[in-house]
């Protein structure tokens, strides 16, 4: 069930932030009641539950990049299936590039990643070669992208992860995907876990940085005193025209 906690934790982000960040859990309870369902027919209850939660999301936070999705009627399911994939594919372009954007806008070029961190990125990673590997894209692009992936962990088993090198990852593979969208669509799944991750040692980070030193301004100049004659003001007098 998505509680108020859940959106309060995502009350000091930034809008596409917040949207990735609840996304994630509206997906991750969208799977948690496929996965534990008795009924096949449920299938597309759940499914709208999700597209209806996520476009709401949006809309609150004015995202319009889901304005062209409408949210289907139960009763109308008959094309659900690639109308959940179209949405699907839109949300994971959108989330991924926040969690770059947010990540890129940090105060430091590299993350220190913790070895939970390392294995999970490890095991996603082997998950797109292994869908980039079994597919028909031509060698040439296929060699490119893997060198990408294998540079990418290469840099992941540093003390610090390079920024640069985590955009080059997700620019590689949505370069590369554009060309065979149907067959390496599945590795944005695993491409958004890795983001999440990256997105959640972004936030560690930060947080561990003192608040800014505020800004201590010199005092203001005395003005002096105004010039009197017998107890009046001089400067009146001078205005005073009789």
């Amino acid at each position: 069930m998505i509680t108020e906690e859940d959106f309060a934790a995502v009350a000091d982000c930034p809008p596409d932030l917040a949207f990735a960040r609840l996304e994630k859990k509206f997906r991750d309870r969208l799977e948690t009641n496929i996965e534990h369902s008795q009924n096949n027919n449920s299938w597309a209850h759940y499914v709208i539950e999700y597209m209806n939660y996520t476009h709401a999301a949006a809309e609150a936070l004015r995202l319009d990049f889901l304005d062209s999705f409408s949210v289907p009627d139960e009763d109308q399911t008959s094309n659900l299936n690639d109308i959940h994939n179209a949405f699907l594919r839109a949300v994971d372009n959108y989330t991924v590039r926040a969690h770059i954007r947010n990540v890129r806008h940090g105060p430091s070029n590299s993350l220190p990643l913790d070895e939970h961190d390392k294995k999970h990125i490890r095991a996603y990673v082997t998950k797109i070669k292994e869908i980039v590997e079994a597919s028909a894209l031509e060698i040439g692009k296929k060699e490119t992208l893997m060198n990408t992936l294998n540079a990418f962990l290469a840099e992941v088993d540093r003390d610090r992860t390079s920024m640069q090198r985590f955009s080059d990852f997700m620019m590689g593979l949505a370069k590369t995907t554009a060309d065979a969208t149907e067959e390496l669509e599945p590795t944005w799944k695993w491409a958004r876990l890795i983001a999440a991750i990256f997105g959640a040692r972004y936030d560690a980070e930060n947080a561990k940085l003192p608040p800014p030193q505020k800004k201590i301004e010199s005092p203001k100049p005395k003005l002096p005193p105004p010039r009197s004659t017998n107890g009046r003001n001089a400067d009146m007098d001078d205005d005073i025209p009789f």
